[in-house]
Formats: structure tokens, C-alpha cells, sequence
């Protein structure tokens, strides 16, 4: 009942009370044992995508044993995996039929949101080895001490088939979906999430026209982004497009706010022949004593502006 509950309550955050249609199928792709996976896009009240979905049904076969899983898979916008649901009546099961646990449903759920799995690392083949012992996982294979964390004793190839279908093929799909779907407002809905892993994948996927259209949206993750994030959009940015005067206006105001190393990026791509009066007013109140390499940049780009 717990698991129900949890299931409802993240399923209604995920897909938002506002969520109004599905569209047709717009990926698909074919996993072990000749299982055809369509997805489908869910979109928003305003047709803005809102996160994608599929029902999965395929069979797991373990020795001379084979079951039927049926469970709907939900992914983010792009692309990543976020949470499975299981359908009424069609609850999971193990070897011999034996019903998945609570503790069952909570590992498999760790599992499918671990993109970084073992799992990714092995074929169906490898997953157990011959044996007759008594810590035997089936009929006649004991599960490979490698990923015995990373599977749930009993129901080894379901976990790993699922893994696959969560992790798999289906995220390049996602992405380039998304990326045809691109607009102002799926941008603006993805850049207010404050999600560094979706800045990376909007500055690893913008075309220059991308970065032009939606360069307001790009220089507000460049002051919310963490770590390295706001040297690497600075670099990704064509050197045209942060010379513009939204670009230079940007950087007028924030450039005290940014990293050393954001700086540094942004000195060595603007143009020297356009930096306006407000730049060149923020270039010279960052010049100080420091034997620094951003204080050369700085001197350097004020001394070509004023030759």
C-alpha cells in the first residue's frame, strides 16, 4: 500500500496536474529477444513537452523459465530515466512466481535510476555462472559476484532487461526528440529547473542559431551553474554572440559574479571590436596588482580598444 502511495504521489509531480496529451509514438527501438518499444511524448495544457512515456511488456527468460513483465516507464525531458509505474493486476515476480517485496520494488527502482550501472558493462551470457551450489540464483546458474548489488536475487535478467530498456537505446532516441522540439518555452521550462546536467546537454546541443535565439536563457544558467559549467557555456557561446550587446550587457553587470576561470573563458572570446562603454568600464575596475593572467587579457583587450 506504501509503494502504491509513493508510486501515485511521484507519478502526479512528475507529470503535473496541467499535463493534457499524449502524441503519437515518436521513438522506438528493438531490445533483446525482439521487443519493439515505442515511447510516446507527453505534453503540457500549452503544448510544451513535458516528459516522455512507454509501456513495456517483454518477456524474461531464465533457463527453461520464462515470465512476462508489464510496467510503464517514464522518462524526463531529455532523455534521462525517472521512475517506472506497475500496472493493476500485472504485479512484478521473481523466479517460481514469487511476488516482488517491498524492499524488491525499492532496489529496482535504485537500479533503474543508476545510469552508471555495471549492468551496462555485460551481455545477458555473462550475468551467472554454471554452477550446483547451494547459493544458486535459478536452476543452474549462480549470479556473478560483480553485480550482485546491482540485481535483485531471483529476478537477475529482469533487472538487467529493464536496465537496458531504462538506460539504453532509449536516451539517444529522447534527446534527438528533444532537440527537434526546441522552443522558447520548452527552453524556459528547462533552464528554471536549476539542473546541471540539462544546462550541459542544452550548450552540447545548441546550433550558433540555438545560441542566438535563446541567449537570455543560456547567460541565466551561466550564474546558476556549479563547478566548471559556467567556463564551459562561456566556451561554447560563439565569440559573435557574446560580443552582441546582450552578450556584452550581460557580462557588464555579472562579470564579478563569475569564477576566475569564466572570466578568463569570456576575455579571450570577446571582440575586441565592439566592446562597448559599460564593458570597458567593468574591464577596468577588474584590473588590479595581481600578476594574474585574466589582469593581462584585461589590459591586453583595453589597449586594442584604444589603439
Amino acid at each position: 500500500m506504501i509503494r502504491a502511495v509513493v508510486f501515485f504521489l511521484v507519478s502526479a509531480l512528475f507529470t503535473e496536474s496541467k499535463t493534457a496529451f499524449y502524441d503519437n509514438p515518436v521513438a522506438h527501438f528493438t531490445v533483446a529477444d525482439s521487443v519493439n518499444i515505442e515511447i510516446n511524448a507527453i505534453y503540457d495544457s500549452l503544448g510544451v513537452l513535458s516528459n516522455y512515456n512507454a509501456h513495456i511488456i517483454t518477456p524474461v527468460c531464465e533457463e527453461d523459465k520464462c515470465y512476462a513483465i508489464e510496467v510503464d516507464f517514464y522518462w524526463d525531458q531529455i532523455g534521462r530515466f525517472h521512475h517506472y509505474d506497475t500496472v493493476p493486476g500485472k504485479g512484478l515476480t521473481k523466479l517460481d512466481h514469487d511476488p516482488f517485496t517491498e524492499s524488491d520494488f525499492i532496489k529496482l527502482k535504485n537500479i533503474l535510476n543508476n545510469s552508471n550501472s555495471i549492468l551496462a558493462s555485460y551481455t545477458k551470457e555473462e550475468l551467472v555462472r554454471n554452477t550446483r551450489s547451494s547459493d544458486v540464483d535459478g536452476v543452474s546458474g549462480a549470479t556473478i559476484k560483480e553485480i550482485q548489488e546491482s540485481v535483485i536475487n531471483g529476478a537477475v535478467y529482469s533487472c538487467f532487461t529493464l536496465w537496458h530498456i531504462a538506460n539504453g537505446l532509449a536516451v539517444d532516441s529522447l534527446q534527438k526528440v528533444t532537440k527537434k522540439l526546441f522552443s522558447r518555452e520548452l527552453i524556459k521550462n528547462l533552464v528554471i529547473q536549476d539542473d546541471q546536467e540539462i544546462n550541459y546537454f542544452l550548450i552540447n546541443s545548441f546550433s550558433e542559431r540555438d545560441f542566438t535565439d535563446y541567449l537570455p536563457e543560456i547567460l541565466q544558467t551561466i550564474l546558476q551553474g556549479k563547478g566548471y559549467y559556467a567556463k564551459n557555456a562561456v566556451e561554447k557561446i560563439p565569440s559573435e554572440i557574446l560580443s552582441n550587446i546582450l552578450g556584452q550587457g550581460f557580462f557588464a553587470t555579472n562579470f564579478t559574479r563569475l569564477d576566475y576561470f569564466a572570466q578568463v573563458a569570456f576575455l579571450k572570446k570577446i571582440s575586441t571590436k565592439s566592446i562597448n562603454e559599460d564593458l570597458k568600464t567593468t574591464l577596468r575596475n577588474n584590473v588590479d596588482n595581481r600578476n594574474s593572467y585574466k589582469n593581462d587579457l584585461i589590459k591586453v583587450l583595453l589597449d586594442d580598444v584604444n589603439d
